[in-house]
């Protein structure tokens, strides 16, 4: 069947009127173990299009996909026919959920997200409107080493129960704090990391001589016929450590194993490459996040194959300093052209109203040539696998969470509107129940 043509993609000019910090409706989420959306054109952005598809729910998670599956009979039914369903949208960087971005002290580990955030803050009421399903929360960019990030749901009474995945990353900023140079930021940033490097490799030497040293008394120990075994001697720390510096510690050590990525902010073009250098000295896993500015270390990027989270705002002017002229930047053209693969990044404040939307993010780069596929792509699929949740989240497959989209239209088109927000098989946003999008619409209602 031929693909119906996607409409110049833009953002819808009634979503537009809705300001970030409006109070999504409080509806409590439908509970049901087993739930079928049928009829409905299906964008599984793992595989082609499903014509008239059914999506079978169980316990939370797809249990199939496809043209002509039997409902169960105990299964609610949304009758989804002339709709869209598409995997929930990933929100891949924002610190909106938190009571404040970042902490006063610029070097903070020990600090978790997850104590800052608050399920009743509108960042949650908002998604779920926009179909954003999953969320990093991730400390801000004013700091230097600015805490663990944490993946959550956007639906949820409390916070343990949203979350996806509580040690995401380590937030890195390499953007200096204010009346501090770059040069110094890099080379504070640089000494906490190679102190802990030093420590842990300090560590490593006293065991193997401990062990080598305990081998050899073993051995004296036999040589004088002594079968009696001796208790080992009780390791003496060397000096003693606080609980934050205990943390801290743990979590830099994570940090240079691997085991924590690292998300790394840079401002301008010049600090991607002293990212890059701290990445390969000390073995960081990194997720770069790139301010407007860093659009000439695209190419650099690319040769490295590292996906990046590109700024939000995509497209704007600047006026080149030696010829004065004015020039067009689209950053999503600009890596692309280069090569390099990226996720949108919605504003979480700003003036520019249209940034703060996912759907606007990726019309944007449709504008500029890319493709409808892979702006949907980016917000799902490609931003799960950039935060390594991709194996539960991101795509419509069988044993997947059921995080769902149901739109009244083509994505990105302009008269397209969200009507359901699934997670995790429950509803938790149904466009005709939100009253606040009712009132804003149809102000006159009120004032009867």
């Amino acid at each position: 069947m031929k693909r119906p043509a996607l409409t110049i993609p833009q953002i819808p000019l009634r979503v537009l009127a809705l300001t970030a910090g409006l109070l999504a409706a409080g509806f409590p989420a439908v509970a049901q173990d087993k739930l079928a959306i049928s009829g409905a054109t299906i964008i599984p952005v793992s595989g082609e299009r499903i014509e008239n598809g059914t999506i079978l729910i169980s316990d939370g998670r797809i249990e199939a996909v496809g043209a002509d599956l039997d409902i169960p009979v105990e299964a609610k039914v949304i009758d989804a026919s002339g709709q869209f369903v598409m995997p929930g949208i990933i929100n891949v960087h924002s610190a909106a959920a938190m009571s404040q971005a970042n902490e006063q002290n610029s070097n903070v580990p020990f600090l978790s997200v997850v104590d800052s955030i608050d399920p009743i803050r509108s960042f949650f009421g908002e998604s779920r409107r926009n179909g954003v399903t999953t969320a990093a929360v991730v400390p801000g960019n004013s700091t230097m080493i600015g805490g663990r990030a944490a993946i959550v749901k956007t639906a949820g009474t409390y916070v343990d129960d949203m979350i996806v995945k509580r040690d995401a990353g380590l937030k890195i900023s390499m953007a200096p704090a204010s009346g501090s140079s770059r040069m110094s930021h890099y080379a504070r940033l640089r000494k906490e990391l190679q102190k802990v490097k030093d420590a842990n490799e300090k560590d490593a030497e006293q065991k193997k001589a401990d062990a080598k040293k305990a081998a050899a008394a073993k051995t004296e120990e036999k040589k004088e016929g002594d079968t009696e075994s001796k208790p080992a001697a009780a390791a003496t720390p060397t000096s003693s450590q606080s609980e934050t510096a205990k943390v801290s510690r743990e979590t830099l050590t994570k940090l240079l194993a691997g085991e924590l990525p690292a998300i790394i902010y840079c401002q301008t073009s010049m600090d991607v490459p002293q990212a890059l250098t701290l990445v390969e000295e000390f073995g960081l896993k990194p997720i770069l996040v790139l301010g407007r500015d860093c659009y000439k270390a695209a190419g650099l990027v690319a040769k490295k194959k590292i996906p990046v989270v590109l700024d939000s705002t995509m497209v704007y002017w600047r006026t080149d300093p030696i010829t004065r002229k004015d020039e067009k930047i689209v950053l999503p053209k600009i890596f692309s052209d280069a090569g390099a693969s990226f996720v949108f990044q919605a504003a979480d404040s700003g003036t520019t109203l249209g940034t703060h939307y996912y759907w606007y993010q990726a019309a944007t780069a449709v504008r500029y040539g890319m493709s409808a596929d892979a702006a949907l792509k980016a917000l799902t699929l490609d931003s799960a696998a950039l935060l390594g949740i991709d194996g539960a989240v991101g795509s419509i497959e069988a044993g997947k969470d059921a995080d769902l989209v149901i739109l009244s239209g083509e994505p990105l088109s302009v008269s397209t509107w969200v009507e359901t927000t699934i997670v995790g098989g429950k509803v938790v946003y149904e466009k005709s129940k939100d009253e606040e999008l009712r009132l804003l619409l149809n102000p006159e209602e009120d004032a009867n």
